[in-house]
């Protein structure tokens, strides 16, 4: 169990096209029927060990590709392989086994955490509903599971409201371990925290990842999070990954506009030091009308008039850094 896991080169997930559109309807009858293309054409590999950085603006997509690729909600079109088996098209049955591998940390603790449930009925849950333990093991299990996210046996006869907010997201990860998985995603999963439990919680993500060998999603608005726990980052925007590739040549030498005008907005350590930020023009426009071309050349101070007319391919510029930006793949 303390043995440190070292990240590898095989293939834990794949999606492959992944889409969930929402129908939108319009005047009498729903006639006119739109779309809101909250996932469009989402294509990422994930390797065992690695912890994938999803960022962008509210809006963008993240959280929903979050449940897609948890089929907590059905995607309209493409694949979700993991470890070689679709999930997208699981019966049932099949979906449940999948789900004891892949688990998620949402971003309110408190609203993922049964208030009339003691921390030892929430902890043993998992093991009944899968029949991993009898009751008796089950509470010794959550008890290691308390130590592992730094809280005491204590905790068990408590209620979560008598927890902090930090405390409630620790009892959301050691529910998320309990079924041993090796997938976890975590939606925004700091962002409710105050900055100083924010980076207890990273730590604790970071550590528990070494020692389990668990993989990770990690979503966020906020860059110097995910680059503090991402070793690869996808960049997203309108339902699409515009940038895709590790984290230093994301953080380093980014390509896309968007992510160069995402990066610029990150505050800088030293108060005297002077950064050029790159200030996008308007605002986001709506996923019910989303601009033809390029969705981000109305924003974009590179657009040319291909830009508006033409929508741009995710590319391999280089090995393992993609973008969709007509303007780089000259």
């Amino acid at each position: 169990m303390n043995a440190e896991v070292t990240y590898n080169d095989q293939v834990l997930m794949e999606v492959r096209n992944l889409k969930k559109w929402f129908s939108v309807g319009s005047g009498l009858f729903n006639r006119g029927k739109s779309f809101v293309k909250a996932v469009d054409d989402i294509n990422l590999t994930i390797n065992y060990g690695e912890t994938l950085g999803i960022v962008g603006e509210s809006g963008c997509g993240k959280s929903t590709l979050a449940r897609t690729i948890m089929r907590l909600i059905s995607p309209t079109d493409g694949e979700v392989v993991f470890e070689g088996k679709d999930i997208a098209r699981m019966s049932p049955r099949d979906l449940r086994k999948a789900r004891r591998d892949i688990q998620m940390v949402f971003q309110d603790p408190y609203a993922s955490l049964n208030p009339r449930m003691r921390v030892k009925d929430i902890l043993c849950e998992p093991f009944i509903i899968h029949s991993i333990a009898t009751k008796d093991g089950a509470m010794k299990k959550a008890e290691e599971l308390l130590d592992m996210v730094g809280l005491s046996k204590e905790s068990m006869n408590k209620f979560p409201h008598e927890f902090s907010g930090g405390q409630r997201q620790r009892i959301c990860i050691a529910r998320a371990l309990a079924v041993n998985p090796k997938l976890i995603i975590c939606d925004e999963c700091v962002s409710a925290l105050d900055v100083s439990i924010q980076a207890q919680i990273i730590n604790l993500l970071v550590k528990l990842q070494k020692q389990l060998g668990l993989t990770m999603i990690f979503i966020s608005h906020d860059l110097r999070v995910v680059q503090h726990i991402s070793t690869k980052v996808a960049v997203m925007y309108l339902g699409k990954i515009v940038e895709l590739a590790s984290k230093t040549d994301i953080f380093e030498n980014p390509v896309h506009p968007y992510t160069k005008a995402l990066i610029s907005a990150v505050p800088l350590a030293d108060p005297d030091a002077k950064k050029n930020r790159i200030i996008l023009k308007g605002d986001i426009p709506s996923p019910i009308n989303v601009p033809s071309g390029c969705s981000f050349s109305t924003r974009c101070s590179m657009a040319q008039e291909k830009c508006h007319i033409d929508s741009p391919e995710l590319k391999e510029i280089s090995e393992g850094h993609f973008c969709r930006c007509m303007s780089v793949h000259r």
